[in-house]
Protein backbone atom coordinates (compact mmCIF):
# COMPACT_ATOMS: atom_id res chain seq x y z
CA UNK A 1 0.00 0.00 0.00
CA UNK A 2 1.46 3.73 -0.79
CA UNK A 3 2.01 5.92 2.03
CA UNK A 4 0.28 9.17 2.43
CA UNK A 5 2.95 12.09 1.70
CA UNK A 6 2.53 13.96 4.85
CA UNK A 7 2.93 10.75 6.98
CA UNK A 8 6.31 10.37 4.85
CA UNK A 9 7.42 13.63 5.94
CA UNK A 10 6.36 13.71 9.63
CA UNK A 11 8.40 10.11 9.60
CA UNK A 12 11.16 11.73 7.90
CA UNK A 13 11.52 14.69 10.06
CA UNK A 14 10.64 12.65 12.79
CA UNK A 15 14.01 10.34 12.29
CA UNK A 16 16.05 12.89 12.08
CA UNK A 17 15.20 15.12 15.15
CA UNK A 18 16.93 14.68 18.15
CA UNK A 19 14.03 16.13 20.69
CA UNK A 20 12.18 13.12 20.62
CA UNK A 21 12.57 10.86 23.78
CA UNK A 22 14.05 8.04 22.36
CA UNK A 23 12.49 5.72 25.19
CA UNK A 24 8.97 6.19 25.24
CA UNK A 25 6.73 4.10 23.82
CA UNK A 26 5.28 6.49 21.60
CA UNK A 27 5.42 9.39 19.72
CA UNK A 28 3.01 10.07 17.43
CA UNK A 29 1.02 13.13 18.89
CA UNK A 30 -2.81 11.71 18.52
CA UNK A 31 -2.01 8.73 20.99
CA UNK A 32 -0.03 10.98 23.23
CA UNK A 33 -2.69 13.55 23.51
CA UNK A 34 -5.67 10.55 23.85
CA UNK A 35 -3.07 8.81 26.64
CA UNK A 36 -2.99 12.72 28.85
CA UNK A 37 -6.80 13.10 28.29
CA UNK A 38 -8.16 9.49 29.30
CA UNK A 39 -6.09 9.77 32.93
CA UNK A 40 -7.28 13.89 33.30
CA UNK A 41 -10.78 13.30 32.40
CA UNK A 42 -11.11 10.36 34.59
CA UNK A 43 -9.96 12.49 37.42
CA UNK A 44 -12.43 15.06 36.48
CA UNK A 45 -14.83 12.55 36.74
CA UNK A 46 -13.86 11.61 39.94
CA UNK A 47 -13.97 15.28 41.79
CA UNK A 48 -10.90 16.48 40.91
CA UNK A 49 -10.09 20.19 40.67
CA UNK A 50 -9.84 21.60 37.27
CA UNK A 51 -6.20 22.90 37.76
CA UNK A 52 -5.24 19.83 39.05
CA UNK A 53 -6.59 18.37 35.68
CA UNK A 54 -4.89 20.96 33.31
CA UNK A 55 -1.54 20.45 35.51
CA UNK A 56 -2.05 16.25 34.72
CA UNK A 57 -2.64 16.62 31.28
CA UNK A 58 0.43 19.17 30.60
CA UNK A 59 3.41 17.04 33.04
CA UNK A 60 1.78 13.35 30.77
CA UNK A 61 2.56 15.17 27.63
CA UNK A 62 5.31 16.63 28.46
CA UNK A 63 6.93 13.13 29.51
CA UNK A 64 6.45 12.12 25.95
CA UNK A 65 8.23 14.84 24.71
CA UNK A 66 5.47 17.18 23.29
CA UNK A 67 6.58 20.88 22.79
CA UNK A 68 3.45 22.87 23.43
CA UNK A 69 1.37 22.24 24.98
CA UNK A 70 -2.58 24.21 25.49
CA UNK A 71 -4.94 22.68 28.02
CA UNK A 72 -8.81 24.05 29.30
CA UNK A 73 -11.29 22.30 31.43
CA UNK A 74 -13.97 22.95 33.14
CA UNK A 75 -16.64 20.39 34.66
CA UNK A 76 -18.53 19.32 31.44
CA UNK A 77 -15.17 19.81 28.94
CA UNK A 78 -11.51 19.38 28.32
CA UNK A 79 -9.72 21.00 25.28
CA UNK A 80 -6.38 20.18 24.53
CA UNK A 81 -3.96 20.67 22.05
CA UNK A 82 -0.18 19.65 21.52
CA UNK A 83 2.61 20.00 19.07
CA UNK A 84 5.73 17.89 18.71
CA UNK A 85 9.59 18.45 18.25
CA UNK A 86 8.20 16.69 14.18
CA UNK A 87 5.75 19.50 14.22
CA UNK A 88 3.00 17.22 14.20
CA UNK A 89 0.42 18.71 15.87
CA UNK A 90 -3.38 16.80 17.93
CA UNK A 91 -6.42 18.59 18.91
CA UNK A 92 -9.05 16.65 21.03
CA UNK A 93 -11.70 17.64 22.67
CA UNK A 94 -13.95 15.52 25.51
CA UNK A 95 -17.18 15.95 27.19
CA UNK A 96 -17.94 15.14 30.65
CA UNK A 97 -21.61 14.40 31.29
CA UNK A 98 -21.22 13.06 34.93
CA UNK A 99 -19.03 13.39 37.54
CA UNK A 100 -19.13 12.11 41.15
CA UNK A 101 -16.84 12.72 44.56
CA UNK A 102 -14.11 9.20 44.66
CA UNK A 103 -11.38 10.07 46.40
CA UNK A 104 -9.81 6.70 46.43
CA UNK A 105 -10.14 6.08 42.40
CA UNK A 106 -8.32 9.49 42.35
CA UNK A 107 -5.74 8.49 44.59
CA UNK A 108 -5.26 5.87 41.69
CA UNK A 109 -5.43 8.28 38.86
CA UNK A 110 -3.23 10.49 40.85
CA UNK A 111 -0.18 7.52 40.84
CA UNK A 112 -0.91 6.32 37.43
CA UNK A 113 -0.12 9.91 36.32
CA UNK A 114 3.12 9.92 38.40
CA UNK A 115 4.06 6.94 37.05
CA UNK A 116 3.59 7.74 33.42
CA UNK A 117 5.85 10.67 34.36
CA UNK A 118 8.36 8.57 35.04
CA UNK A 119 8.42 5.97 32.63
CA UNK A 120 5.77 6.88 29.58
CA UNK A 121 3.71 3.82 29.35
CA UNK A 122 2.23 2.89 25.84
CA UNK A 123 -1.02 3.49 24.54
CA UNK A 124 -2.46 0.22 25.41
CA UNK A 125 -1.27 -0.19 28.72
CA UNK A 126 -2.67 3.05 30.12
CA UNK A 127 -6.22 2.18 28.61
CA UNK A 128 -6.40 -1.18 30.09
CA UNK A 129 -5.31 0.79 33.72
CA UNK A 130 -7.76 3.54 33.55
CA UNK A 131 -10.24 0.72 32.77
CA UNK A 132 -9.07 -1.22 35.95
CA UNK A 133 -9.30 2.12 38.15
CA UNK A 134 -12.65 2.77 36.86
CA UNK A 135 -13.92 -0.65 38.39
CA UNK A 136 -11.68 -0.71 41.50
CA UNK A 137 -14.16 -0.96 44.39
CA UNK A 138 -12.06 -0.09 47.56
CA UNK A 139 -15.29 0.04 49.81
CA UNK A 140 -17.60 -2.81 49.01
CA UNK A 141 -21.85 -1.53 48.34
CA UNK A 142 -23.04 -2.92 51.98
CA UNK A 143 -20.97 -0.33 53.46
CA UNK A 144 -22.61 2.63 51.92
CA UNK A 145 -25.76 1.11 53.26
CA UNK A 146 -24.09 0.72 56.86
CA UNK A 147 -23.03 4.52 56.42
CA UNK A 148 -26.42 5.87 55.81
CA UNK A 149 -27.70 3.99 58.27
CA UNK A 150 -25.39 5.48 60.59
CA UNK A 151 -25.85 8.92 59.71
CA UNK A 152 -29.45 9.26 59.10
CA UNK A 153 -30.08 8.00 62.59
CA UNK A 154 -27.01 9.19 64.09
CA UNK A 155 -27.87 12.87 63.05
CA UNK A 156 -31.55 12.56 63.91
CA UNK A 157 -30.97 11.82 67.57
CA UNK A 158 -28.12 14.73 67.51
CA UNK A 159 -30.75 17.33 66.52
CA UNK A 160 -32.75 16.16 69.46
CA UNK A 161 -34.81 12.93 67.89
CA UNK A 162 -36.15 9.99 70.18
CA UNK A 163 -34.40 6.46 69.80
CA UNK A 164 -37.90 5.51 67.72
CA UNK A 165 -36.93 8.56 65.40
CA UNK A 166 -33.55 7.71 65.12
CA UNK A 167 -34.70 4.31 64.05
CA UNK A 168 -37.14 5.54 61.72
CA UNK A 169 -34.87 7.83 59.81
CA UNK A 170 -32.16 4.45 59.41
CA UNK A 171 -34.56 2.56 58.08
CA UNK A 172 -35.53 5.39 55.05
CA UNK A 173 -31.61 6.14 54.83
CA UNK A 174 -31.19 2.96 53.79
CA UNK A 175 -34.14 2.85 51.05
CA UNK A 176 -32.75 6.39 49.99
CA UNK A 177 -29.13 4.66 49.12
CA UNK A 178 -30.87 1.69 47.97
CA UNK A 179 -32.97 3.81 45.32
CA UNK A 180 -29.83 6.43 44.45
CA UNK A 181 -27.16 3.16 43.81
CA UNK A 182 -30.37 1.35 41.70
CA UNK A 183 -31.96 4.46 40.01
CA UNK A 184 -29.27 6.47 38.78
CA UNK A 185 -28.82 5.37 35.49
CA UNK A 186 -32.75 5.67 35.02
CA UNK A 187 -33.01 9.28 35.49
CA UNK A 188 -30.66 12.71 35.50
CA UNK A 189 -29.35 13.68 38.39
CA UNK A 190 -31.68 16.36 39.28
CA UNK A 191 -34.87 14.47 38.69
CA UNK A 192 -32.99 11.78 41.35
CA UNK A 193 -32.27 13.98 43.78
CA UNK A 194 -36.24 15.70 43.63
CA UNK A 195 -37.56 12.00 43.90
CA UNK A 196 -35.47 10.36 46.73
CA UNK A 197 -36.18 13.97 49.06
CA UNK A 198 -40.38 14.01 47.94
CA UNK A 199 -39.96 9.77 49.07
CA UNK A 200 -37.62 10.70 52.25
CA UNK A 201 -40.03 13.56 53.46
CA UNK A 202 -43.55 11.72 52.76
CA UNK A 203 -41.85 8.61 54.71
CA UNK A 204 -41.08 10.87 57.29
CA UNK A 205 -44.51 11.83 57.94
CA UNK A 206 -46.09 8.63 57.06
CA UNK A 207 -44.44 6.83 60.16
CA UNK A 208 -45.27 9.56 62.35
CA UNK A 209 -49.08 9.23 61.46
CA UNK A 210 -48.90 5.54 61.68
CA UNK A 211 -47.19 6.16 65.30
CA UNK A 212 -43.95 4.50 64.49
CA UNK A 213 -42.31 7.85 64.90
CA UNK A 214 -42.64 10.87 66.86
CA UNK A 215 -41.17 13.88 65.36
CA UNK A 216 -41.37 14.41 61.64
CA UNK A 217 -39.10 17.39 61.23
CA UNK A 218 -36.29 14.84 63.85
CA UNK A 219 -36.44 12.32 61.14
CA UNK A 220 -36.63 14.98 57.86
CA UNK A 221 -33.29 16.82 59.17
CA UNK A 222 -31.25 13.32 59.80
CA UNK A 223 -32.70 11.99 56.52
CA UNK A 224 -31.91 15.37 54.78
CA UNK A 225 -28.03 14.98 55.21
CA UNK A 226 -27.97 11.97 53.25
CA UNK A 227 -28.88 14.63 50.05
CA UNK A 228 -27.38 17.81 51.34
CA UNK A 229 -24.07 18.74 48.52
CA UNK A 230 -21.53 19.86 50.98
CA UNK A 231 -18.02 18.78 49.06
CA UNK A 232 -19.55 20.34 45.71
CA UNK A 233 -20.35 23.45 47.51
CA UNK A 234 -16.66 22.77 48.90
CA UNK A 235 -14.94 22.10 45.17
CA UNK A 236 -16.75 24.70 44.40
CA UNK A 237 -15.17 27.37 46.80
CA UNK A 238 -11.86 25.89 46.24
CA UNK A 239 -12.31 26.26 42.30
CA UNK A 240 -12.70 29.78 43.00
CA UNK A 241 -10.27 30.17 45.47
CA UNK A 242 -7.87 28.76 42.71
CA UNK A 243 -8.78 31.27 40.55
CA UNK A 244 -10.75 28.78 37.98
CA UNK A 245 -13.67 31.26 38.08
CA UNK A 246 -16.21 29.49 35.79
CA UNK A 247 -15.40 25.86 36.37
CA UNK A 248 -15.88 27.46 40.25
CA UNK A 249 -18.86 29.22 39.38
CA UNK A 250 -20.24 26.14 37.32
CA UNK A 251 -19.62 23.78 40.36
CA UNK A 252 -21.36 26.71 42.60
CA UNK A 253 -24.62 26.75 40.68
CA UNK A 254 -24.94 23.20 40.13
CA UNK A 255 -24.44 23.29 44.30
CA UNK A 256 -27.28 25.49 44.65
CA UNK A 257 -30.07 24.19 42.17
CA UNK A 258 -29.26 20.80 44.03
CA UNK A 259 -29.91 22.20 47.12
CA UNK A 260 -33.10 24.12 45.98
CA UNK A 261 -34.18 20.69 43.91
CA UNK A 262 -34.01 19.09 47.17
CA UNK A 263 -35.54 21.67 49.15
CA UNK A 264 -38.33 21.75 46.86
CA UNK A 265 -38.79 17.44 47.52
CA UNK A 266 -39.64 17.66 51.15
CA UNK A 267 -41.56 20.87 50.90
CA UNK A 268 -44.10 19.02 48.46
CA UNK A 269 -44.48 16.04 50.66
CA UNK A 270 -44.68 18.83 53.55
CA UNK A 271 -47.75 20.53 51.45
CA UNK A 272 -49.24 16.95 50.98
CA UNK A 273 -49.36 15.29 54.17
CA UNK A 274 -47.54 17.90 56.58
CA UNK A 275 -50.74 18.96 58.38
CA UNK A 276 -51.83 15.26 59.08
CA UNK A 277 -48.66 14.90 61.51
CA UNK A 278 -48.27 18.54 62.65
CA UNK A 279 -45.50 19.82 60.77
Amino acid sequence: MMQNTSELIADKEGKSTENLVPDAPCTKADEILDIALDVGVAMLECGAEVHRVEDTVTRICTAYGALEIEVFAITSVVIAQIRMPNHTYSSQTRRIHRTYNHLARLEELNALSREICRTPLSHDAVTCRVENIHRYRPVPEWLCYVGAVLATGGFTLFFGGTWRDGLVASAIGLLMTFIERRGKSLVNAMAGTFINALFAGLLSILMVIVGIGENADMIIIGTIMLEIPGISFGNALRDLLCGDTLAGALRFIQAILQSLVMAAGYLCAMLLLGHMAGV
